[in-house]
Formats: structure tokens, C-alpha cells, sequence
């Protein structure tokens, strides 16, 4: 599940409105299957998944006096979003109207009104309302989006001032800048596309490659899912998601060469308390020695080294990276990762060309971002599929091996593989050296999953649809939600069903990756109220990002009351794999950092001892990963994957979100900047470099 972030459900959301905005008063088309008549046009445009699985489709009319609307059905990853909008322009090409309906990836209603009508400007949404008097009215970012039809509009309102910028209504400003051209062919013949980075809406630059008229033409989302005109060649979209990449990874570059901060030779921590995860404590008034980014010397005394830097701790705690064991990413994620203290990450499926990049770009330090660990993902061909799939048991076998030949770790099954397939692809894998997660497919339970080989189960909800599920139902749709929601706060976790399960998952040594913080939003969120995951945070958020909060995303179907029930069930279920010896790792496969943060401290909530949580979060995740010989703990002979937090993490487990310095290797990094280059409001100063 991905829950309004900036992986894939998030992506989707955002771009959601930035899909198309063809017509914008434009007397020219150029790049969709255009069907003239006598009161505008039509353009029509195609979905695609991974470069070729068909993903759905788009439709935008125009009637040639400013009004435009839209209907859209994209369908990915078991989610479909369904869509209609309509805008009015006025003569200066803002929008003077807008109603987005329709229903989210999560089957909840979408309904979004706004107009300007005699000097004041209101909007509303499910989650939020409001309105302003203004003679001169901003332009409206829905918070869809950049919605249907907006996105040329907003360019060409931007262009026409010298700084490229625009202020936005609710709150915000956004600049464009063209970023790089391309000439393409089409059935239609030739055609030049410009990549357009659109900054101020999301917390690094949103690209969309234009036609010569400023509408959008195409959309790619890492390769994962694109847009292009109906009648296109596909292919196109590999060929502009290898330039916005590039593209990416220039803006990308740029911020690490200004927040970047080497720590070349030696250097020391003084006066700092050392969180021990090993022992569980904390061991005040120490000095940490780093040598070519390796920890070489802990102790109390003082460290005499006249060549080394030296770093007043000022009581603060060091401690250990944190993980996140469940990511989808993108490269500009990275510094909100590095910025938040997590110093590695297991990125568990994505684009095998993208992750690559990824990979190099981080470890080489031209980008920031964590260590990154990766894992392969694979599903089966179908209506259902999401991301790399199978035609036949020898397409996943082979795919194993592909895997274990380009340095991955571990394969992440998924929804729509064949039951019958699990124990072989298991097989394959273990003998390759590779652990085997995943969803548990559909018509499987996770007792037969385990069973037949697995290694890990993704996601809390899982595990209760062992009980709630079974081998019954189909679990490539919503019902693996809405059963989990509605019925998993009636599951009698003391009873010899469950606590048989507890003890097959500790024999055979699973791992469980709850990625409970999305859960908790799904089953907790109320319209009205920040997401519980992020509101903390949410004040501190670009406006563009933080309005988007207020909505729900999952339609609860009126049974709030019993969601609710099940929230509280998720978090009894926490402790109760803990207190079973069931290892648990903390995954995000959200918006990035923050979402780690959440999850750590719901499992503290859920009663799990802090000591054991911080272990958890730091070098039990390295021992699932491998790399515990060298990663997870302040040792010497280890890596100084370090962060510097004002408080204690024993006393309060919020400590973790209040880095003051970060340290990758031989790299180190002042989150306050990382955090401005982002759009974020920083928390707290910085220690000085």
C-alpha cells in the first residue's frame, strides 16, 4: 500500500492533475489524436505501466472559449482512479472556476469546487475550505494537483513574468524553467518536446515534457507509469524518461555540492552520549573517534589526535543510522532521507534501470542520499499486475536469476502471483543466495506462504488476512483493505488460531515488515484533521504539500467507528509479534523520513520497549540485510553512519526526528540546510561545520 506519498499512489495523486491541460485557449494541437468539430476539439491520451502494460486513458474536451474538461481512468498496482473535471478560464488565462469529482485510488470521493466572483476567490475540498478577497487573484493549485487543464495554463502565466514564478492559491508560489528539448517521432510526424520543471509544488522540481503550444504532451513517473498522446509508440516514454532522469540528477547533483560536507582524516565527537544498541542504554560523556568514515576509537577519556576536527557534542545523543526497509524512491528523496537520519534504506522494488542509477549515484556521493540496499520485484501478468511480471513459472525463475546476477538481496512477490509458484521461485531464490517477501498472493494465506518458502511478509495487514482472509478471497483488490479495515478489530489475537501462527512464523525466523504508519492512516484519518502520520510535521511542509493532508484517501464506508477498532488491534498485534519473537523492521513505502519516524514511534506507542525499537530501527535491520558486521551500531570497526540528536531516544523516542547532524561514511551533512533546500521548514539549528 501506498498512501498519498511520493511513491507510487503518491505520484499518481499529484500528477493526477498534471496530466493534461491540452487546449488552454490554444488555437494549435500538436500532439494528441485531435477530433475536430464545430464547438471545439478533443485529445485523447494514453496510460502506460512500466513502459508497455496498457494503464488507461484520458480524454480532455475543449469548446474554444476557455472552458476544458476532463475524464480520466488510470488503473495501477490494484488501485483505479477514475476522474471528470471541468475549468473555466478567463481572457489572461487563469482559472475563474473549477469542480474536480470522482473517486481515489482508495475509493475515496473526490470533490473539489473553486471560483472567483466579485473580488473573492473560495475553494473547498472534504478535508478543507476557505477564501480569500483579492483584486488580483493567484493562480489555483487544486489540491489534485496541477489539475485538468491548469498545467499549460500555469507555464504560460509563469512564463510571462521575468522570474518564471507565480504565487499560488491557497498558499505557495511555484516557478517554471524549460530544462531540456527533444524532438520525437510521432504518426503525425516530427515533434519537439520541452521538459518543463515546475518548482514550489512538491518538494523538488515536478517535470512535464510540453508541445510548442505549452501543453502537456507527455508525463513519466521514474519509468514506473507515463502518459503520452493516443497513438504514440510507447517506446517514446523510455526514450524521455532516460532524459528527465538525467535532468533529475543534475538538480539533484547541485545540492550536493553545496550541502555536502567531507570529513576528510580524522574527526571527533566530544562530549556526546552514546546510544548503545547492543546493551540498550545509553552511555553518557564519551568521544567518538572517525578515521576515512569508520568509528576507531569510543571511549571516556579524551581522544589526542592534533590532526583531528573536533565536534562539541554538547551533550547531545550519537547514534546509530536509521533504516528504512521498505522504499520506492526516487533520486530526489534522498535528501529527505539523509536529512531525517535515515542513512540507509532497502529500496524493495523498483525500476531495475532507475534503481541502478539510483544505487551508483548515492554510493558515489553525486547525489545525496542513504546507502541503498536493493530487492527485486515480480507479480504475474494480468489484469492485476503491478510492475515487472511473469507469463509463465520459467519467466520468474529466470527473473530470480537475473536478480541474484545484478547484486540484489532479495525478491518481493506479489499480489497476482500463482499460489503454485511460490515454492519453486522460493527454491530458485534461496539456492541464489536471496531472501524471498512479498504481499501474500491472492488465494494464498500467509501460513501458506510461509510454508512454501517465504522469508518476509510486507505489510500488518497481511498478516491479519491470514485470519480475515485466508486462501478464500481475492486479495489483488480493494478487499484487502476494506476486509482489514472493517474486520480486523474483532480478531481475538489470544486465541490458539493466532498464537499457533505466532509460533510457525518464529520457527522458520520470519520477519515481518508492517509498514504500520500507512495503516494507521488508512484506519485512523478523519477529513478535516492532518494525516496522524504526518502531523507532526505538517506545519513544517511545503503549503502545497501539507494542504493534501487534510483529505482521507481510504473511503471507510461508514464504519469509522470499527477502523478505529482495528487501529487499535494493529497496534496490540505489534506487540504481540514482538513479545512472540517475531522480528519486526521499519518501512516507510511513503513520503520519505518522516514516514520512518512515525513508524518507529508507533511501535514505541504499541508498548514495545524503546531499546528494543531503536535495535529494531538500526542493527536488526542490518542483520537482515547482511551487513550487521560493518553497519548498525556505534562499534569500532564499523561505519560512522552516525546521527546527532537533541535528547534522548530512551526517554523520548521523538528524539529521533531532532537531528542536528548527519554523518554517511566519510560524508557529513547539516540537516537544516538539507531540509531549506527541500522546501521544508527546519526544525531546529544545526551544528556548525
Amino acid at each position: 500500500m501506498n498512501a498519498n506519498t511520493r511513491n507510487h499512489c503518491r505520484t499518481l495523486i499529484v500528477l493526477a492533475g498534471m496530466l493534461v491541460s491540452y487546449g488552454c485557449g490554444q488555437e494549435q494541437a500538436t500532439t494528441a489524436l485531435i477530433e475536430e468539430n464545430t464547438v471545439g476539439s478533443t485529445a485523447k491520451y494514453d496510460w502506460y505501466m512500466s513502459g508497455s502494460t496498457p494503464a488507461g486513458e484520458t480524454t480532455i474536451r475543449k469548446n474554444g472559449d476557455g472552458k476544458i474538461s476532463n475524464e480520466s481512468f488510470v488503473h495501477w498496482n490494484n488501485r483505479e482512479w477514475t476522474v471528470n473535471s471541468e475549468l473555466q478560464l478567463d481572457e489572461s488565462g487563469r482559472i475563474v472556476s473549477q469542480k474536480v469529482t470522482g473517486i481515489s485510488p482508495f475509493k475515496s470521493v473526490i470533490d473539489e469546487t473553486f471560483s472567483y466572483e466579485n473580488g473573492v476567490a473560495s475553494w473547498s475540498t472534504p478535508g478543507e475550505s476557505g477564501s480569500v478577497e483579492t483584486d488580483d487573484p493567484p493562480f489555483y493549485l487544486a489540491n489534485e494537483g496541477i489539475t485538468f487543464g491548469a498545467a499549460g495554463a500555469l507555464v504560460r502565466a509563469a512564463s510571462k513574468n521575468l522570474d518564471g514564478a507565480i504565487d499560488l492559491l491557497p498558499n505557495g508560489r511555484a516557478r517554471v524553467e524549460a530544462a531540456r528539448q527533444v524532438t520525437v517521432d510521432t504518426p503525425n510526424g516530427e515533434q519537439t518536446l520541452t521538459l518543463y520543471a515546475i518548482h514550489g509544488i512538491d518538494f523538488t522540481p515536478t517535470f512535464l515534457w510540453f508541445d510548442e503550444a505549452l501543453d502537456v504532451a507527455a508525463f513519466d513517473a521514474s519509468g514506473y507509469l507515463g502518459m503520452i498522446p493516443k497513438g504514440w509508440d510507447p517506446t517514446i516514454l523510455a526514450e524521455l524518461s532516460a532524459i528527465q532522469s538525467e535532468v533529475d540528477g543534475e538538480y539533484v547533483t547541485s545540492i550536493a555540492s553545496d550541502l555536502s560536507f567531507p570529513a576528510d582524516g580524522s574527526l571527533v565527537f566530544e562530549n556526546v552520549n552514546v546510544v548503545d544498541v547492543v546493551a540498550g542504554k545509553l552511555i553518557e560523556d564519551q568521544n567518538v573517534l572517525i578515521r576515512d568514515g569508520k568509528i576507531t576509537a569510543i571511549g571516556a577519556n579524551e581522544i589526542r589526535d592534533s590532526s583531528a576536527r573536533r565536534i562539541d557534542g554538547g551533550g547531545r545523543s550519537l547514534m546509530p543510522g536509521l533504516w528504512d526497509m521498505h522504499a520506492h524512491f526516487s533520486l530526489s528523496d534522498g535528501v529527505l532521507n539523509v536529512a531525517g537520519g535515515i542513512v540507509n534504506v532497502r529500496n524493495i522494488g523498483g525500476v531495475h534501470d532507475k534503481t541502478l542509477e539510483l544505487t551508483e549515484k548515492h554510493d558515489s556521493g553525486e547525489v545525496i542520499g542513504p546507502n541503498t540496499f536493493r530487492a527485486g520485484f515480480m507479480d504475474k501478468a494480468g489484469p492485476y499486475a503491478s510492475g515487472w511480471a511473469a507469463e509463465t513459472l520459467q519467466d520468474a525463475l529466470e527473473r530470480v536469476d537475473f536478480y541474484a546476477d545484478n547484486g540484489y538481496i532479495q525478491i518481493k512477490l506479489y499480489s497476482s502471483i500463482e499460489p503454485d509458484w511460490v515454492a519453486p521461485i522460493a527454491e530458485r531464490a534461496h539456492e541464489r543466495g536471496l531472501r524471498v517477501s512479498g504481499h501474500i498472493p491472492a488465494f494464498m494465506s500467509a501460513e501458506q506462504a510461509v510454508r512454501a518458502g517465504y522469508d518476509e511478509i510486507q505489510h500488518i495487514n497481511m498478516v491479519f488476512l491470514n485470519f480475515l482472509a485466508g486462501d478464500r478471497e481475492d486479495t489483488r483488490q480493494q478487499i484487502r483493505f476494506t476486509l482489514y479495515g472493517d474486520e480486523a478489530g474483532n480478531l481475538d489475537l489470544q486465541s490458539k488460531e493466532v498464537q499457533a501462527f505466532f509460533a510457525l512464523l518464529k520457527e522458520h525466523n520470519i520477519v515481518v515488515d508492517p509498514t504500520a504508519a500507512i495503516f494507521d492512516t488508512a484506519l485512523r484519518h478523519m477529513a478535516g484533521t492532518p494525516d496522524p502520520t504526518y502531523a507532526a510535521v505538517a506545519v513544517n511542509l511545503p503549503p502545497t504539500v501539507s494542504r493534501g493532508l487534510y483529505n482521507v484517501s481510504m473511503n471507510k464506508q461508514g464504519n469509522e467507528a470499527g477502523w478505529l477498532r482495528s487501529a487499535g488491534k494493529q497496534a496490540a498485534m505489534l506487540k504481540a509479534l514482538h513479545d512472540n519473537g517475531i522480528q519486526l523492521v521499519p518501512g516507510s513505502d511513503a513520503m520519505a523520513a518522516f514516514t520512518i519516524h512515525r513508524e518507529i514511534e508507533l511501535y514505541a506507542e504499541a508498548g514495545i520497549p524503546v531499546a528494543d525499537v531503536l535495535r529494531i530501527a538500526t542493527l536488526d535491520s542490518a542483520r537482515i540485510t547482511g551487513v550487521d558486521d560493518r553497519k548498525g551500531s556505534i562499534e569500532v570497526g564499523k561505519d560512522a553512519d552516525l546521527i546527532l540528536v537533541d535528547g534522548n531516544p530512551f526517554d523520548d523516542i521523538s528524539s529521533i526526528r531532532r537531528a542536528v547532524l548527519v554523518m554517511k561514511g566519510d560524508t557529513m551533512y547539516r540537516p537544516e540546510e538539507l531540509y531549506r533546500a527541500v522546501g521544508v521548514t527546519p526544525f531546529l539549528d544545526s551544528i556548525e561545520l
